[in-house]
């Protein structure tokens, strides 16, 4: 029970490790100290604290929670009880691997059209994608998450965010202007 445990945590402890290397790769980023501004490790390192805390917080909970009936018995049949307590939701790996596409498409996309244009219909492909079909809720929602999106990348968290080439860098010049205003 004990060795199972700490094969339980094994995925928590990988995941320090890579935390530990971010970290050190944060520390080697260059950039000219500016009063009142926060660097560009900041955000970073605020990601890679609380990736080190959920980790820290799942070993403990692996190793110091008490073991549930069907763990104390072999590793076997906690497969094959969470087989059957599985849930009865379909999967569909196409809808998967369409939203990785999606997500990739996103990355090489977004230098050229800039982030506006490249969130907004990464928003609206991604609903799509799900199966949700309800047209204006849709195109609004993703209208309302890419002003959210920008908001909180231009504003709070003072991110450079790729404004695309012509002309859709006029879009994400409209974005700011628009941002000018609030």
């Amino acid at each position: 029970m004990r060795a199972s445990r700490a094969a339980a945590c094994l995925p928590y402890v990988i995941c320090l490790a890579v935390a530990a290397v971010l970290w050190g790769l944060t520390g080697q980023i260059t950039f000219d100290q500016r009063p009142g501004q926060l660097g560009p490790a900041f955000w970073p390192r605020v990601a890679i604290v609380l990736m080190i805390v959920a980790a820290a917080i799942e070993i403990v909970r692996k190793l110091f929670s008490p073991a549930p009936e069907h763990e104390i018995s072999g590793v076997g049949e906690v497969l094959e009880a969470s087989a059957e307590d599985g849930d009865d939701a379909p999967r569909v790996p196409p809808l998967l691997f369409g939203a990785m596409a999606l997500t990739l498409g996103y990355g090489l996309v977004v230098t050229t059209l800039g982030f506006v244009t490249t969130t907004f219909l990464f928003l609206v492909a991604f609903m799509y994608l799900g199966r949700y079909r309800n047209t204006v809720v849709i195109w609004l929602s993703a209208l309302f998450g890419t002003l959210v999106f920008a908001v909180v990348f231009l504003k709070i968290v003072y991110v450079s965010l790729p404004r695309g080439t012509a002309p859709f860098d006029s879009i994400t010049q409209g974005v700011l202007d628009l941002f000018g205003w609030l």
